[in-house]
């Protein structure tokens, strides 16, 4: 976990400043910045710090240096980063892309390899040390409780706490309306459950979350992909298009910094989507689990806060804000509680009880706000630092992605790179990345692929992004 000092170090704070000068045009492309001496005079700040401050700079593709002459403004730094086009759609199909998601987590963990697949937060964003105090506390004088099942709704003390944190979604709820489940998978899984039967159909946004593919492959649901935005999320027009023609049972989407694009669904179209859904009788599928890493100064909203007749069913879970090895997540069904908590009883019991004991006693003591602080603040730097390094390393026409939280990239690469072949030649050298085909049916992302950015920015990664380039660019001639 970054410290305070370390997210807030001076030279940094400059970088920042001056990458704004650039990007605003301050500073146009190969344009000579002041000197380190002139800097340093003019900020009130050490000769040192301005040092650090350009290597940062020229490290991230911002600045160039010259030998005897300084530093010059990159070319090409004041271009602004192009996102990708919004994503065609599809008719219902079943998909099954097990074997690549299967071959993907294979390498996730391995210690050996620069992860930039999987979306799971690297230890150094984890509060390990505060989790662990708790962990020993509850084992100590909770014995008898942590180590027997918690059944289904789960633990009363932890869904009080939730349901206090979902006031900061303008989400009002009591702990009598959330289930406690093993992550936000379960969640999902029971949800689309409550809702569906085999061979039903749900629309998805596209691309989508690849977890839905496994469930619909295992649950024998068709999805329907909607045209989406990689801003502004799935497209209204096209899902109204969908529920006219198609007996479409649910729908399922993200309004909050969205896996894998990173959009973020504005209030005017969720309320569209609402009532849309309401016109129709359609209970939509909520998957919020980014919801909670927005960065400073970003205003979302969750479609569960404009619930106002029980359709909605909220899922998330506390994975990537603290440590996905909890395994605690939750969901609020609404109108679908009873037939929730029937599939969990049945299914898992609940998560596990050392888990909701610890997550409970952590969220109590006031850690979670400051943890969220640090780790947005660390999440935002890192994307920026990515951007940055890959806009200067991957072939010229690559489009990335500009989410407003979370921590991952989505991005497009020149047709004539396919993903898949990127990602065996990643492999030998180390490196995981995901192709953009597990997150859809189709086969419309073959150029595309999704990074991870939840590791800590260090030179082993900075060098695996440049020989990604490096590799993406000999694929593209």
């Amino acid at each position: 976990m970054p410290s305070s000092a370390e997210k807030s170090t001076l030279y940094q704070v400059v970088a920042n400043e001056i990458a704004e000068d650039i990007q605003s045009g301050v500073y146009p492309s190969g344009q000579k910045v002041l000197s380190v001496r002139k800097l340093s005079k003019q900020r009130g700040v050490s000769i040192s710090t301005v040092t650090q401050a350009y290597a940062l700079l020229e490290d991230q593709g911002f600045l160039i240096a010259r030998p005897q002459a300084g530093y010059f403004v990159r070319e090409g730094a004041n271009e602004p980063i192009e996102p990708p086009p919004m994503s065609p759609g599809s008719e219902p199909t079943i998909c099954c892309k097990s074997d690549m998601i299967q071959q993907m987590l294979a390498h996730c963990n391995r210690p050996d390899m620069v992860n930039l697949g999987a979306a799971i937060p690297d230890l150094h964003f984890v509060p390990a040390k505060a989790l662990q105090t708790y962990i020993q506390k509850v084992t100590r004088f909770n014995t008898r409780e942590v180590f027997s099942y918690q059944f289904t709704p789960g633990h009363e003390p932890l869904r009080a706490q939730i349901a206090q944190r979902m006031r900061y979604s303008n989400v009002r709820c009591s702990a009598e309306d959330i289930i406690v489940t093993n992550g936000c998978s379960e969640a999902l899984n029971i949800a689309l459950r409550a809702t569906t039967k085999a061979g039903d159909i749900v629309a998805v946004e596209s691309p989508c979350y690849y977890g839905f593919y496994q469930l619909a492959d295992v649950l024998g649901l068709k999805l329907i992909e909607i045209p989406t935005d990689p801003v502004e999320g799935i497209g209204f027009e096209a899902l109204k298009l969908a529920l006219q023609q198609w007996d479409v049972k649910a729908v399922a989407l993200t309004c909050r910094h969205s896996n894998p694009t990173g959009a973020s669904i504005p209030l005017f179209k969720q309320k569209q989507i609402y009532q849309l859904c309401k016109v129709y009788d359609v209970p939509i599928i909520e998957d919020d689990i980014y919801g909670d890493l927005g960065f400073a100064g970003e205003k979302t909203h969750t479609m569960k806060a404009l619930d106002v007749d029980g359709r909605v069913i909220y899922c998330s879970s506390f994975s990537k804000t603290i440590a996905p090895g909890l395994r605690v997540g939750w969901t609020i069904p609404g109108r679908y509680r009873e037939k929730l908590e029937w599939l969990q009883t049945f299914n898992t019991f609940s998560a596990a009880s050392i888990s909701q004991f610890a997550l409970s006693a952590y969220l109590e003591g006031g850690h979670y706000d400051r943890h969220l602080r640090t780790v947005q603040e660390a999440y935002q730097e890192n994307l920026n630092n990515f951007k940055q390094t890959i806009k200067c390393n991957f072939p010229d026409g690559t489009l990335i992605s500009e989410p407003r939280g979370g921590f991952i990239l989505w991005i497009c690469l020149p047709e004539k790179v396919r993903v898949v072949e990127l990602q065996e030649r990643a492999l030998h050298e180390g490196i995981t990345i995901v192709p953009g085909e597990v997150f859809s049916g189709t086969d419309h992302f073959r150029n595309y692929l999704r990074i991870s950015c939840a590791v800590p920015w260090n030179d082993d990664v900075k060098n695996a992004i440049r020989l990604l380039g490096k590799m993406a660019c000999e694929m593209a001639q």
